[in-house]
């Protein structure tokens, strides 16, 4: 089983070149990929505006829950951006 580590204090900074997007159903949402990271920062910025870690899903089984869960914190009027490391969908909340 690999070991999650959390960096607390830095936020980590995207380059807008490297999000895409994740299929979700009928929906896409903003993706990043952080495999390479040693590990997970709690804060995420994207294009000025600050990601907080809210939940992960296994990469493999996720549609089970995950569509809806996101579809859930979008109808709460918060914006999404997940990032994938180590077979997890984090997803952060701004």
């Amino acid at each position: 089983m690999l070991t999650m580590l959390t960096k607390e204090a830095t936020p980590l900074e995207i380059e807008s070149a490297l999000i895409g997007t994740l299929e979700l159903e009928d929906f896409e949402v903003p993706y990043v990929d952080l495999e390479d990271l040693p590990s997970v920062h709690t804060t995420l910025i994207a294009d000025g505006t600050g990601y907080s870690y809210d939940r992960s899903f296994p990469v493999r089984g996720h549609s089970a829950v995950m569509p809806a869960a996101v579809r859930e914190l979008l109808g709460r009027g918060k914006q999404v951006l997940v990032a994938e490391r180590r077979e997890r969908y984090l997803v952060y909340v701004a």
